[in-house]
């Protein structure tokens, strides 16, 4: 499907951030103490409402303020042994002389406040107090009991839901660049529903110009009878769990994750929530059904077929459960979308080197990342004389040749 909007107009600069200043203020300063010193407080706990930008938050000010921010599930990571493993490690290991200092972001917390994972709060909560360096940690509920101990631990920053006119200025700003005709009323429908959910008015929108591209009042109005967004837990725990294929379909109605990102969800957990072997094989073919489906649509624009993936992925999962009895697993966070997550930095920046080059080499930035930069590469860590030629001539920054040189 189309690249979605809440990654298309992400913002990419601290002065772009849409909304919740205060909290901004406070983040931006007690990062900054981490450059002067380790600071009273070692973990900054941001807590508040879905989409109203925690997580970008975060990767905007440790870009601003150099930190190499490595990123964390906390669901993923649920026992104390794999917290200390992995969260420990990193937070007591020094970086090599001349490399960014680490910034851990620990997010999803609410992943595993169940009473099995109460080790795993209690080996954060010792993290918080002696890790040597900044440790951010994210979660919708502060006030969740099982969050006591590291709310006396952290620097807790509330988030707050955005002002309607900040979302209808931000959804304007959108409908300009997308050719979109909409009137102030429609936008004002989509804004106030959304309750300051920046994101879901995103993907409202998007969902909304699929079908037309001219929008009024008539057209947006059914959203007011739409249920507002829930967490991905709950929503799993529906399609999982219903029992009639109008109840797993109703999910996707209060998902506060896109259609392509809850199929990832929905697939990475059909293995560990269906144990009987036909009724996975069931799953699984309902999925690729929609796979099928989300693929055409991409290909010919045949918007029309969305519904039958959406029943596909939800109501065909639902119904394959015959044999698996029902009991509680947990979920996990979806691992094609991890890795997409960890390689972000390194696909930006050969997707930066194909946009330099084009117009020296006459190509497009595509074919250059294709068919240019593994030969560049191998140019760059065998011959330093013409690698430094090279980056004169293409006036390559430190970042590009740091990365073409390993």
């Amino acid at each position: 499907m189309a690249l979605p909007w809440t990654e298309k107009y992400r913002p990419t600069r601290v002065k772009d951030f849409v909304g919740n200043g205060k909290a901004l203020r406070q983040l931006d300063a007690w990062m900054a103490s981490w450059t002067r010193g380790t600071p009273k407080k070692k973990a900054a706990f941001l807590h508040g409402p879905p989409g109203v930008g925690k997580t970008l938050c975060v990767e905007l000010l440790a870009e601003k303020h150099a930190f190499d921010l490595i990123s964390l599930d906390a669901s993923n990571w649920r026992t104390t042994a794999a917290l200390e493993r992995v969260v420990g490690a990193a937070s007591r290991q020094r970086p090599l002389v001349g490399a960014r200092e680490r910034l851990i972001l620990l997010d999803e917390l609410e992943g595993m406040s169940g009473t099995q994972d109460r080790g795993g709060i209690r080996t954060i909560t010792s993290l918080t107090k002696k890790t040597g360096c900044p440790l951010v940690l994210i979660a919708n509920d502060v006030w969740n009991p099982r969050f006591s101990s590291l709310r006396s631990s952290c620097h807790v920053i509330k988030f707050q839901r955005l002002p309607t006119r900040s979302i209808i200025t931000y959804l304007r700003g959108i409908c300009l660049r997308e050719g979109i005709t909409i009137t102030e009323e429609a936008l004002d429908i989509i804004a106030e529903r959304v309750k300051g959910d920046l994101r879901s008015a995103i993907t409202d929108l998007q969902a909304l110009s699929q079908a037309r591209s001219v929008l009024g009042s008539e057209d947006v109005d059914w959203l007011g009878h739409r249920d507002r967004k829930e967490a991905i837990f709950t929503v799993l725990s529906r399609v999982f769990n219903a029992e009639t294929c109008r109840e797993a379909r109703r999910a996707v109605t209060v998902a506060d994750v896109d259609y392509e990102m809850l199929f990832e969800w929905i697939y990475e957990n059909v293995p560990t929530q269906l144990s009987n072997l036909r009724d996975l094989d069931d799953a699984l073919d309902a999925l690729s059904r929609a796979d099928i489906y989300f693929r055409r649509i991409k290909r010919f624009q045949a918007w029309k077929l969305l519904t039958y993936a959406l029943d596909q992925m939800t109501a065909g999962v639902a119904t394959a459960r015959q044999r698996t009895p029902r009991r509680w697993v947990s979920f996990k966070f979806p691992q094609r979308i991890q890795v997409m997550s960890r390689t972000r930095r390194e696909r930006r920046l050969r997707r930066d080197l194909g946009l330099k080059l084009k117009a020296e080499l006459h190509m497009g930035s595509n074919a250059i990342v294709r068919e240019v930069l593994p030969y560049l590469k191998i140019l760059f860590q065998n011959d330093p004389e013409t690698a430094t030629k090279l980056t004169e001539q293409f006036a390559l920054d430190e970042k590009m040749v740091q990365y073409l040189t390993t």
